[in-house]
């Protein structure tokens, strides 16, 4: 292994966990008092002014990028970042931060069904496995034999997440004049834009720091929700996409995606650490199928397979690839 590949595994390795890290530092402000909608626009608000500053020191080509690829970037802004991002975190409000982030890894499936069903190019058998086992480890994860085990609007959130992750890859290889860093800082940037305006007329409620929230607890400490914001802006947000970026650039998008399942591995160690939750032993199980699933449909060759992957490394959002 050259030092390029070990650097860029690396990265990768970095990316996913400071993405996992999303989840947790959300929550605690969902706890506090904040709004979903108002932490999102916190998150991708915050971030999008840091990319705008990288990209106005940069200018990898921004108006070159709009006049190319504007509608599947207004789109994309609209769906893969904002719409990720208030669908995951209004599920945490209801389920464990891990499994909330396992119904919206479900995206690449749901990417499998669009383009079978509605381009009518059959994807491959591998794949095809790869869906089933996917979709049997849901099963176990919300537990349909139990009825009503997990609170059905946060299984009906995570799979809108799950929904609009899936635009995401749908999306990304149309912007094809996009470098990834523009692809980043215009989405995040159109994504605020959009919780903003939802927000002044009404359909989404922004609260941020109520005069009734409670405390922001990480690990059962008070760390208060400056310190929590910029957690989730700078680390889970701008650096996880930044080494994102890198690690695509050394080992290809479709390497660096499976490293990016690590995230929902470090989300559940994160929330059982900070949050001091754990999923039951059905979800563990039900999670480790997912990932098993979604490891076979992405190593599995398909009718639809682009030549040059989407170049981000987030599964979406949250979403993103729209990591969560």
């Amino acid at each position: 292994m050259n030092t390029r590949t070990s650097s860029g595994l690396g990265l990768a390795v970095a990316s996913s966990a400071a993405f996992g890290l999303s989840g947790p530092f959300a929550k605690s402000l969902i706890d506090a008092g904040w709004s979903s909608a108002g932490t999102v626009l916190v998150r991708i608000g915050g971030a999008a002014a840091v990319l705008l500053v990288l990209l106005a020191a940069t200018r990898p080509g921004v108006l070159r990028a709009l006049r190319a690829d504007g509608p599947a970037l207004v789109v994309y802004g609209a769906l893969a970042v904002a719409g990720v991002q208030v669908a995951f975190f209004n599920a945490i409000r209801y389920l464990p931060v891990s499994v909330a982030l396992l119904l919206e890894y479900l995206g690449p499936v749901l990417v499998i069904a669009w383009v079978w069903l509605v381009r009518r190019q059959p994807p491959g058998r591998r794949t095809i496995l790869g869906g089933l086992i996917a979709i049997v480890g849901l099963l176990l994860v919300v537990q349909v034999w139990s009825g009503g085990a997990l609170d059905p609007a946060g299984i009906a959130w995570g799979l809108a997440a799950a929904a609009c992750q899936a635009s995401y890859f749908l999306l990304a290889d149309r912007a094809t004049e996009t470098p990834p860093m523009v692809l980043a800082g215009v989405g995040m940037t159109i994504g605020t834009a959009v919780v903003v305006v939802l927000g002044l007329v009404g359909v989404l409620p922004i609260v941020v720091t109520a005069p009734t929230a409670g405390p922001v607890l990480l690990a059962g400490a008070e760390v208060g929700w400056p310190v929590a914001a910029a957690l989730l802006v700078l680390v889970s947000t701008v650096i996880a996409y930044l080494t994102g970026v890198a690690a695509i650039e050394r080992i290809g998008a479709a390497r660096g995606s499976l490293v990016a399942l690590l995230e929902v591995v470090v989300s559940t160690i994160a929330s059982w650490l900070l949050l001091d939750q754990l999923p039951g032993l059905w979800q563990l199980a039900g999670g480790v199928l997912i990932l098993l699933g979604i490891v076979l449909t992405r190593s599995g060759p398909t009718a639809t397979a682009p030549a040059d992957p989407p170049p981000i490394v987030d599964p979406a959002p949250h979403d993103e690839r729209t990591p969560g």
